[in-house]
């Protein structure tokens, strides 16, 4: 796993996922004894997940390994799985709506759906030995994506046309976020963080001060926003990225994903079921109890409460308390009045 830590976003999510298997998640041991605020979700399958994303706390989408999506209209308690045509490794996957999303992965694939993914359809990315890591859409028109070396591809009509363009240096890019149509930032390996205002027309490298592979950026408004990477870094932002600073995570593991609700609210996950939240914007950070020791891969949340978390071999885990454990209750001593 050292190995796979050290190594770049894609590099990782392939093997990892490849690796995954056709075993259930394993949960740590005498789970059951120990309080955690997230449940397994059962999706039906074994093969390891990368990408997510809900409407609402209802409706979501997951994708993975094998040309995997999943599909719940009830929070999870029930995933179905749709069909894609494809076994290519789907990283991640974003709706624009409940009819409209897409999915990319390996060999430049890119999938899309108009009717909420009862049938998806290839779209030519034009790079079919690039892959694909990443995307992003701030309109049913307007979207990107990010992977190898650079690559960053642009769409103004739905993925009709993608476009390549070109950003200095050519580093493997990890993840793509948009605040608002101009505003954008990709993060990418060696502590690389590049930013746009006006929509994607030019792209400028901010100073994080890090070597670090950065896996993953996600700003809650313009000026506030994080990113996450190698050996549990987490970068802070409070002026739209002019500045980075490093908070504690309190953690020495790998850092795939990250999620905010508001400024304050937010988590971070990784290796051997690393979730960790904070309710300070990142000033503290705490762990929290997973019940796995499996590579977590991704997180979303559709407000303060209620989140998912995935991983390899099929993990999914769901919290209605925002991850904290339930109060305990305290029986009052007998004879006491």
């Amino acid at each position: 796993m050292r190995n796979l830590l050290n190594s770049r976003l894609w590099q990782w999510v392939l093997v990892a996922f490849l690796l995954a298997g056709c075993n259930p998640p394993s949960p740590i041991p005498d789970a059951p004894a120990i309080p955690s605020g997230w449940e397994t979700q059962n999706g039906g399958i074994q093969t390891a997940l990368g990408g997510i994303y809900f409407l609402d706390a209802q409706n979501g989408w997951l994708s993975g390994n094998k040309g995997t999506i999943l599909h719940t209209t009830d929070g999870g308690q029930h995933w179905s799985i749709q069909e894609t045509g494809t076994q290519t490794l789907l990283v991640s996957i974003f709706f624009v709506s409940p009819k409209r999303g897409w999915a990319v992965g390996e060999k430049g694939m890119i999938l899309f759906t108009d009717d909420g993914g009862q049938k998806w359809v290839a779209q030519e990315s034009g790079q079919p030995k690039k892959n694909l890591v990443h995307l992003y859409f701030t309109s049913p028109d307007q979207g990107w994506v990010v992977g190898d070396k650079g690559l960053l591809l642009s769409t103004g009509d739905g993925g009709q046309h993608w476009a390549a363009t070109e950003v200095k240096p050519a580093v493997a890019f990890n993840s793509i976020f948009f605040i608002n149509p101009k505003q954008g930032w990709i993060s990418g390996d060696v502590g690389n963080i590049f930013y746009t205002e006006d929509g994607g027309v030019n792209w400028i490298r901010q100073e994080p001060g890090t070597d670090k592979d950065l896996h993953r950026v996600f700003f809650s408004s313009p000026q506030v926003g994080w990113a996450v990477g190698g050996a549990g870094t987490i970068l802070h932002t409070t002026d739209g990225g002019k500045h980075w600073s490093a908070q504690t995570s309190g953690v020495p593991t790998f850092l795939l994903g990250v999620f905010f609700t508001n400024d304050r609210v937010g988590w971070a996950v990784g290796a051997s079921g690393t979730i960790v939240r904070t309710n300070d914007g990142g000033a503290t950070w705490q762990q929290q109890v997973s019940k796995t020791v499996e590579f977590l891969t991704n997180v979303f949340f559709v407000d303060p409460q209620v989140g998912w978390v995935i991983g390899v071999k099929g993990t999914i885990l769901h919290t209605k308390r925002g991850g904290e454990p339930p109060p305990v209750e305290v029986k009052a001593e007998e004879g006491k009045r």
